[in-house]
């Protein structure tokens, strides 16, 4: 069996995630699984990225032990508001097919999933951040430009990353391979930033 490594992006809204697992799979060939949600498609939904599950469905699969990571709004998966997020272990079975190390898109609150998975599985955990968390979740979704954004969204995603840096943020940092301030997100230095940390190589432009 070969090795199977996994990369750990975590970070709140905005803060670049997607876009540095995006430059990782594209530079170092590293595959990125599907993911699952619960919430309806958005426009800006990258092709092929999400599996859309309803609660039921969702609940199904978490309680069949299906999913390798699995995060939501509270404890109770079968409630019937609020949205999920995981990955199938099937999907990362699939993935790293293509690749030995796959990059999951995970919430500081599934922090403790990934210190567990560290048994099994090589794992980084990288975490993106902002110096000042409720000023730089703001300013990034208002700047959204692919996405309008309510004001009531707003509220609320900036009130879930406090909450969440405030209850998993040091046991965050306490793990990630890799700390990265992004306020003045430039892709490029993130990424090799990133790289360095991990010790990756390059393989763009070698």
């Amino acid at each position: 069996m070969k090795h199977k490594s996994i990369i750990a992006i975590m970070g709140p809204s905005g803060v670049g995630k997607t876009t540095l697992g995006n430059n990782m799979a594209k530079n170092l060939n590293f595959a990125i699984p599907k993911h699952c949600t619960t919430r309806a498609y958005r426009s800006d939904d990258a092709d092929n990225f999400y599996r859309y599950l309803s609660h039921e469905e969702y609940s199904t699969k978490f309680l069949n032990k299906e999913f390798l990571i699995s995060s939501g709004d509270s404890n109770v998966i079968s409630k019937a508001n609020g949205n999920f997020y995981g990955v199938l272990k099937q999907d990362c079975e699939t993935a790293w097919e293509l690749s030995n190390t796959i990059i999951l898109f995970v919430s500081y609150k599934d922090i403790y999933q990934i210190i567990h998975l560290k048994n099994i599985y090589s794992i980084d955990v990288v975490n993106l951040t902002f110096n000042n968390i409720r000023e730089g979740v703001k300013y990034r979704l208002i700047n959204d430009h692919k996405r309008k954004h309510t004001m009531d969204d707003i509220d609320s995603r900036v009130q879930c990353a406090l909450q969440d840096n405030g209850n998993f943020g040091d046991v965050v940092n306490l793990y990630a391979s890799s700390v990265v301030c992004t306020d003045d997100f430039d892709a490029d230095a993130t990424y090799n930033k990133v790289c360095q940390d991990l010790k990756l190589v390059k393989k763009k432009g070698v």
